[in-house]
């Protein structure tokens, strides 16, 4: 390959990186956007709330295990959990093995309310990622893959 070519190649590589960091950040934003505004909308489930219901969706948790699987505090998800409590979507009960423990789980109304949570962002990403071929999908998810262990190597690193 000559000089000009390597040039030319090297540039493009470095514009299409700007364009997947502007990207990233843009999508970043958006989520970061969705949790804040809905956390302030009363007549709705919640971004964080619908988090904490999913975590949910599969075995009973304590708060500092939902903490963990919902990127939030666990005095965050105490409060968030009681307030799911007295709508009727959570109930907590003390655990069998070790009554120190609370653990919550979904009750009937909410998990009828998370699985059309869950169809509705099925149709949604699936209508978004409509014009894709598998094998670009592919590509996209070792992308985030890769960006995934790049961020998480900032945190392992002294």
């Amino acid at each position: 390959m000559s000089t000009p070519t390597k040039a030319r190649a090297a540039a493009a590589r470095e514009e299409a990186l700007a364009e997947l960091g502007a990207a990233f950040k843009g999508m970043q934003a958006a989520f970061r956007r969705l949790r804040g505004r809905e956390t302030q909308r009363q007549d709705e489930l919640s971004f964080a709330q619908a988090q904490l219901l999913f975590g949910l969706a599969d075995r009973d948790l304590s708060a500092g295990e939902l903490a963990a699987v919902a990127d939030l505090s666990p005095a965050t998800v105490t409060q968030m959990l009681d307030h799911l409590a007295q709508l009727g979507l959570v109930e907590r009960t003390r655990s069998e093995h070790d009554r120190r423990i609370v653990l919550s789980r979904l009750t009937d109304e909410g998990r009828t309310l998370i699985e059309a949570r869950r169809e509705d962002h099925l149709r949604r990403w699936r209508e978004a990622l409509a014009g894709f071929e598998p094998e670009e999908l592919r590509v996209a998810a070792a992308v985030l893959d890769r960006l995934h262990e790049l961020y998480d190597s900032y945190s392992s690193k002294e």
